[in-house]
């Protein structure tokens, strides 16, 4: 299982505000919440591999996106232990 946190980042990076949190049977169903809720964010990078491999590497995946409308956010996704 894994936890989803959706947060907005605010003052340069210096402020992070969880916004989304949801939990996830499979790292598929973690990048379908992300497209979800962040439907304008090319998911491109939150592919299998390198989510799977991050996350057996770091215990996370993390990146930073951003929105058409100039939203800035960062997607964390964690195994749940």
């Amino acid at each position: 299982m894994f936890r989803v946190v959706i947060s907005r980042l605010t003052d340069n990076g210096l402020r992070v505000t969880p916004e989304q949190k949801d939990t996830a049977m499979s790292v598929q169903e973690a990048v379908s919440f992300i497209r979800e809720h962040l439907p304008g964010v090319d998911t491109a990078a939150f592919d299998d591999s390198a989510v799977q491999g991050s996350v057996n590497r770091v215990n996370d995946f993390r990146r930073d996106v951003s929105t058409a409308d100039g939203g800035h956010y960062r997607v964390v996704i964690a195994p749940m232990i």
